[in-house]
């Protein structure tokens, strides 16, 4: 089971608007060199949304031969159909990676005995464990803490990514869910208080360009809250800046300052405005400046 620091992985495309596969590879080494415990793929990071079935194979394929064993990997399957998402799962049956992150629907909008249902027939039906995505930014709605509850009971479900930015909505998940399901965090401007609640890891967007801060800050958490203090309060305005507008166009840019070729991105998303990326830049140099 995934603990720890784990990316919410960007997908790198070329001027031609194909997966970029040299810079996906510079990337996975990056997290290599760089310790980061999990990788998802295939999130909302990665514009999945915005890739063909044919390209999510192919990526998944490159990314677990090159990491080969090194770094344990999550992947995405998102539809709003629960048959559409255990067709994608089928996708990837042949490889070997640690579990699924699967989302509440989004565009239709479920009740509590369909969301339900939704899950419990994802979880009965796919291989490998799934972890639980709350992302009412995303879907329109969040998944009920009811919901959550009877599902932890599920034997093929082991956790929930919470990424609604909701402490109290945190809070009550971690008081009624059983022994051993896994809370991750998933917004990190409330990295600190996920982990105060007892996240056993965080699924983060600004640790695919910071992933040793990001393990610094989880790590050190129960043994030195001060350090872990420290690295998250200096990479607050970044991690601010990277949610000002649609991830991952912030955080693609950030990258690109910082040598890789990630401007790129797939529509309906576009580069940064002007605004943000001086922002970026002067808010990335400054962050230079002070180490």
């Amino acid at each position: 089971m995934l603990k720890g620091s784990i990316v919410a992985l960007i997908t790198p495309f070329t001027e031609q608007n194909e997966i970029n596969y040299d810079e996906l590879s510079k990337l996975l080494d990056h997290h290599i060199e760089n310790k980061t415990d999990g990788i998802l793929l295939l999130g909302t990071t990665a514009e999945a949304e915005s890739l063909s079935d044919e390209e999510k194979v192919s990526l998944v394929s490159f990314s677990l031969n090159y990491l080969n064993g090194r770094i344990p990997v999550m992947i995405g399957i998102i539809s709003n159909h629960p048959k559409k998402v255990v067709e994608l799962a089928k996708l990837f049956e042949n490889f070997e990676f640690d579990s699924y992150l699967v989302s509440a629907p989004f565009y239709i909008k479920g009740n509590t005995e369909g969301i339900l249902g939704h899950f419990r027939y994802i979880a009965d039906h796919v291989d490998k464990p799934i972890v639980l995505y709350n992302v009412p930014k995303r879907t329109g709605m969040e998944i009920p803490y009811e919901v959550v509850r009877i599902l932890s009971y599920h034997p093929n479900i082991i956790g929930i990514k919470e990424a609604s930015g909701d402490i109290s909505y945190q809070t009550k998940i971690a008081s009624l869910c059983k022994e051993g399901f896994v809370l991750y965090g998933g917004d990190d401007m409330t990295m600190l208080a996920s982990l105060a609640l007892g996240a056993q890891g965080m699924i983060s967007v600004i640790a695919n360009a910071y992933p040793k801060e990001v393990k610094l800050i989880l790590d050190s958490f129960l043994k030195n809250i001060e350090i872990s203090r420290l690295v998250f309060h200096r990479l607050l305005i970044l991690t601010e800046d990277i949610f000002k507008e649609t991830s991952p166009i912030p955080v693609k840019y950030l990258l690109y300052l910082q040598g890789f070729q990630t401007k790129k991105l797939r529509l309906p998303l576009a580069e940064a405005s002007i605004q943000l990326r001086r922002k970026l830049e002067e808010d990335y140099l400054l962050y230079q400046e002070e180490e």
